[in-house]
């Protein structure tokens, strides 16, 4: 919400139909050298509650240690305490089938959770508590991840790390020889049934090599709800493994139990059969779930995933360090592939990847996603998924960003050493934007309210004299996410 400096006046932004206008991909579409910030509202405190002190096994997303209290901002009285008490069913999704944002625009980082620099990057920040899982597919396709409530989206022009949104053909993925080698230990263990057919034979699926032997450990999909059993184990692992001490129910529940993907109906299968309500894989429907791990009817892990029209995505992983011999980073990631296989033939055809977050090249502890193959890299100035193989020369070349495109010219690509942070040269070419797109872009429509409850509905271009630097924030909104994304959203600053 952004308010009048003038008058005082509340502004909602709202989008109509528009012709979508080129972007640019870091999220920072600047607009005049000028131009000031849009003024945003978060508090102070804000930064700090979104460190990356704790780093998950599979995601690069923002810290699940939120001890402090000033994590509350993103909580807020009216939040939903757990995803069932969102959307119970798909006939109440019907409702509240839009997604509602609030833009809390660029945030700065108090501490890089990758290489530990102190303020080593900002963000592109936006909160939300209604989210459609088709609107957050989109944005992960943009290089945006969530973490609870919270959206975000890395600056690559101020960034001392790189970020890749990473995805594996979850469908074509061959297990290597450290794969096949965790399984054995599993069967060993008595954890998983012998195959008919050797595990190291590539003719085995992988959905058959993961099955589990039902006395001794079981697998459970469920919705992302809270439960006082899993917050133990979280924050057992959060103190061995991270050595993390502040860990608290409420930064528990906000940050991985609390969603605001609202649960939806998948597409129709390949025969046009919406089998959907009845499968009992997945009976919620496309949303946020947890994967449970039992051992001996012991809660040994948790796999926090959002399943999407296209996608299992991985938020985080915690699992009790009691079992920390059986490899469970390695397992884990393994049955949420096949889970994505089973999907794709029992649920949708379009679900056939596996994203594992972001890959980090300059971070070892993230490295390791890519073995998982085949993958794609996300370019971050084209948005085209490109394969990994391709991007690894690239990044070598340029460890601190780069991009996949040949068309671009590699020495805009440089690298301030004195603070160390990326600078991109070519941030804007003057001639992106013409007029007429410009005006088309900020035909974007505000709701104000005034006194007494009425509604006054004004044009961007026309309110942007008097909210200073409206229009910069308008732009970046738009580049973030793409102006075809704003106009299904309902918007706020």
């Amino acid at each position: 919400m952004l308010s009048c400096p003038a008058s005082g006046c509340n502004v909602c932004l709202r989008a109509p139909p528009s012709r979508v206008i080129p972007y640019y991909s870091s999220g920072i579409l600047q607009v005049g050298d000028q131009a000031a910030r849009a003024p945003v509202h978060p508090t102070a405190s804000m930064s700090s509650s979104l460190s990356q002190n704790s780093e998950p096994l599979h995601d690069g997303c923002i810290s699940a240690n939120s001890g402090n209290s000033s994590s509350t901002e993103l909580d807020g009285s009216s939040s939903i305490s757990d995803t069932s008490r969102l959307n119970e069913n798909f006939g109440e999704n019907e409702k509240f089938n839009r997604s509602r944002v609030q833009i809390l625009g660029m945030q700065r980082r108090s501490k890089c959770g990758y290489c530990g620099t102190r303020s080593g990057s900002q963000f592109f920040a936006a909160c939300t508590q209604m989210l459609t899982c088709a609107d957050y597919q989109t944005l992960i396709d943009r290089g945006w991840r969530r973490s609870g409530s919270l959206l975000y989206l890395t600056d690559h022009s101020d960034s001392c790390c790189a970020y890749y949104t990473i995805r594996t053909h979850a469908l074509l993925v061959e297990l290597r020889a450290s794969e096949k080698k965790v399984l054995r230990k599993w069967r060993r263990s008595l954890l998983l049934r012998d195959c008919a057919k050797r595990s190291d034979n590539t003719s085995v699926p992988l959905e058959v090599q993961v099955q589990t032997a039902a006395d001794r450990l079981q697998v459970c999909l469920e919705p992302a709800n809270f439960s006082e059993e899993k917050y133990l184990v979280f924050e057992k692992y959060q103190r061995t493994v991270h050595e993390d001490l502040d860990s608290t129910r409420s930064g528990f529940r906000r940050f991985l139990c609390n969603s605001p993907l609202l649960f939806e109906k998948p597409e129709a299968d390949a025969h046009g059969i919406d089998a959907s309500l009845s499968n009992s894989l997945l009976p919620h429907g496309l949303g946020s779930y947890h994967q449970c791990y039992y051992i001996d009817g012991r809660l040994a892990a948790v796999g926090v995933i959002d399943i999407l029209p296209r996608c299992v995505s991985s938020v985080y992983l915690f699992y009790d360090p009691d079992f920390s011999d059986l490899s469970l980073g390695t397992y884990s990631a393994m049955r949420e592939i096949a889970l994505v296989r089973e999907l794709h033939h029992r649920v949708s055809p379009q679900i056939e990847y596996y994203y594992m977050g972001y890959f980090v090249p300059s971070c070892p502890k993230m490295t390791y996603k890519a073995r998982w193959r085949p993958a794609d890299l996300l370019d971050l100035i084209t948005f085209a998924w490109v394969p990994i193989d391709r991007c690894l020369e690239r990044i070598h070349q340029h460890p601190a960003f780069s991009t996949f495109d040949p068309c671009v010219d590699a020495r805009s690509l440089v690298r301030d050493n004195g603070q160390d942070v990326l600078k991109l040269t070519p941030v804007l070419d003057p001639g992106l934007l013409n007029e007429e797109e410009r005006v088309s872009a900020m035909g974007l429509e505000f709701d104000i309210r005034v006194e007494g409850g009425g509604m006054l509905r004004m044009p961007a271009a026309s309110l942007a004299h008097a909210l200073v630097g409206i229009e910069q924030e308008v732009f970046r909104t738009c580049a973030s996410m793409s102006l075809s994304l704003a106009r299904r959203m309902d918007l706020s600053f």
